[in-house]
């Protein structure tokens, strides 16, 4: 066929041939096929120009597995073709760019025609209503002395379902239905709107609930947090305290090793000097000068003759040296405040 090359090869899946169509409608539609027929006709008539090709993919040229894209088929072809199918003829042709084609060489897309079909039938029962009569078209006639005799009006012509007032009474009708459609999706979109609103009332007591507890867990951590350094100060502050004691125990035990009377090494003089600055100061508790008003050697001098008869001079100076640290005046003078508090 003319036009058809190896890239246009495709098979008829989804499609269905032209002169099927008519056929199917008697076992699978409710209508009388040569009423549908008719209204398809009327229908592609208004769907666009007569002269307008129809696409390839919903009408298409097929013979020997090809298909040729090139042949065209208006719409107008299509209406002609069903307007004649309406009439009971056989119609075994259709006209395309190419001339008269076997109708069985035309495949038309399933789901367009479907389509079409649907939109012709609600056409048809639109336009069914408006010629139903609004009563009996019955009339009763009585002659003068005579008997009543019902006269029958013939039946109103066929109203198309392409007709200026069905496809206006289908405007109207669509418009309602969106109308309706439009008011549902606005009663939708508040109703939504309403439970964005709520959503986000509840997610903002949330959100306060989760600050307040962030908050409350940031708090008790800071508190945590300060309550861990003052214990670990203070555990510093006693490590320290425990050290000196420590290093003073230390300090104390060794005097003691050095005080003690029964080591061969500790000076008797030393433990005498210690005993000697224990007594005057109240173990170093008080300024011994201060306290008594009476100079430091002097009070080596007594202390000593306590214990021995005459106590050497030289013996007297180094008990007042050790022990000056004791008085407030080097040499153990007192002072003159002193003497006269004394």
């Amino acid at each position: 066929m003319a036009g058809a090359d190896g890239d246009n090869q495709i098979g008829p899946f989804g499609r269905i041939k032209l002169d099927g169509i008519y056929s199917d409608w008697a076992s699978g539609h409710h209508l009388n096929p040569r009423l549908l027929a008719s209204e398809l006709a009327a229908t592609l008539e208004t769907l666009a120009p007569l002269n307008q090709p129809i696409q390839p993919l919903h009408a298409s040229v097929f013979s020997e597995g090809r298909s040729d894209r090139n042949i065209q088929i208006t719409h107008g072809a299509l209406a002609d073709y069903f307007t004649a199918a309406s009439t009971g003829r056989a119609v075994t042709t259709i006209s395309t760019s190419s001339g008269p084609i076997p109708a069985t060489n035309i495949l038309i897309w399933r789901k367009w025609i479907e389509r079409l079909v649907d939109e012709a039938t609600t056409r048809s029962e639109l336009a069914a209503g408006f010629a139903q009569p609004a009563n009996d078209s019955r009339r009763l006639s009585i002659p003068f002395g005579g008997s009543a005799v019902a006269n029958f009006e013939p039946p109103p012509p066929h109203l198309s379902g392409s007709a200026p007032i069905v496809l206006k009474a289908q405007q109207a009708q669509l418009r309602r239905e969106g109308e309706k459609t439009a008011s549902a999706e606005l009663d939708e979109a508040r109703s939504g709107r309403q439970r964005a609103e709520l959503e986000n009332i509840e997610l903002k007591a949330q959100l306060s609930i989760e600050k307040a507890r962030s908050q409350q867990f940031m708090e008790e951590a800071e508190s945590f947090r300060r309550e861990s350094s003052d214990e670990r100060r203070a555990r510093l502050e006693i490590e320290e305290s425990l050290l000196s004691m420590e290093e003073r125990l230390e300090e104390v035990m060794a005097l003691a090793e050095i005080l003690r009377a029964d080591n061969e090494f500790s000076p008797p003089e030393l433990r005498l000097m210690v005993l000697c600055c224990r007594e005057l100061s109240n173990d170093c508790t008080v300024d011994a000068v201060a306290e008594k008003g009476i100079g430091l050697r002097e009070q080596v001098r007594r202390w000593l003759e306590k214990r021995a008869e005459k106590p050497a001079e030289i013996q007297i100076d180094r008990f007042a040296t050790a022990l000056t640290l004791l008085s407030r005046k080097k040499g153990g003078a007192p002072t003159r405040n002193s003497r006269k508090k004394g």
